[in-house]
């Protein structure tokens, strides 16, 4: 997991068939901006070797977040501000499992279903597995989101890179997405405050790093925080599997998103 306190952009122009464009590169680091400038020129070469040929330069790269961190919960968990100004939990090694729609059958394929029958099968699909013997001794936290289902997977840590991680999300059927983002950052994300447009509240793309004070978005902000307190970002529906102890990030994750509180989901 790549997430940093410093950043700095370097700039270069290169030649791409034929034409001449200005790409980007942004360097991060824990030390200072000085090398966080240092980063950013070292992928700046490697961007221009990919750009020669060099199909290979990227195959064992983790992706940073280049995002705001807000607080360091462990040396493990991180909250940070992500594109659409939510807060976000990083976490290096508590497996976070996001699934949006239920397995699909060949039966499945010709029958349409609402929201409230997608989610009950989703549920159902995490109880069996959950149970199994195949997961024994370990603990399923299952939370109701405004799409499907969160769960947080207690007992031991996970690698999100690795391909027993993957597979078990794979069969937990997580969103494929999320499975591949956090394979490319190394963590897994939890998102903590709803979504605007879920609020109807206007869009913000939220720029990282920031040149000087942003009055506009810190206006943004206040608004967005203010609104934030009418919902919920999830609702803790019960564990299943061994009994686990419950973990700081855990618990900060269940104070943050009102999983709790009886609001709507956002």
């Amino acid at each position: 997991m790549k997430i940093f306190k410093y950043w700095t952009s370097e700039n270069a122009k290169v030649r791409i068939e034929r034409e001449e464009k200005e790409i980007t590169c942004y360097g991060g680091s824990n030390i200072s901006i000085e090398d966080a400038a240092i980063k950013a020129k070292e992928k700046l070469e490697k961007l221009k070797r990919k750009i020669n040929g060099d199909r290979y330069v990227f195959d064992d790269y983790e992706v940073e977040i280049r995002e705001e961190i807000l607080q360091v919960v462990d040396d493990k968990s991180i909250i940070t501000r992500n594109r659409y100004g939510a807060q976000v939990l990083n976490a290096e090694t508590l497996m976070f499992l996001d699934i949006d729609k239920p397995k699909s059958s060949f039966g499945s394929l010709f029958k349409k279903s609402t929201p409230e029958q997608d989610k009950a099968k989703i549920f159902e699909m995490v109880g069996k597995l959950a149970t199994s013997p195949k997961y024994a001794g370990l603990g399923f936290r299952i939370y109701e989101t405004f799409q499907g289902a969160r769960v947080i997977v207690l007992g031991r840590e996970f690698n999100p890179r690795g391909h027993a991680t993957v597979d078990m999300m794979h069969e937990f059927n997580c969103d494929p997405l999320y499975t591949s983002i956090c394979r490319k950052q190394g963590c897994f994300r939890a998102r903590l405050t709803p979504k605007p447009y879920r609020m109807k509240m206007q869009a913000y793309k939220v720029r990282y790093p920031r040149n000087g004070d942003d009055i506009q978005f810190q206006k943004w902000l206040l608004a967005y925080e203010r609104e934030s307190g009418n919902f919920s970002v999830c609702k803790f529906t019960g564990q299943v599997g061994s009994s686990q102890y419950v973990t700081d990030a855990v618990r900060l994750h269940d104070k943050i998103t009102g999983a709790t509180i009886h609001r709507m989901l956002a």
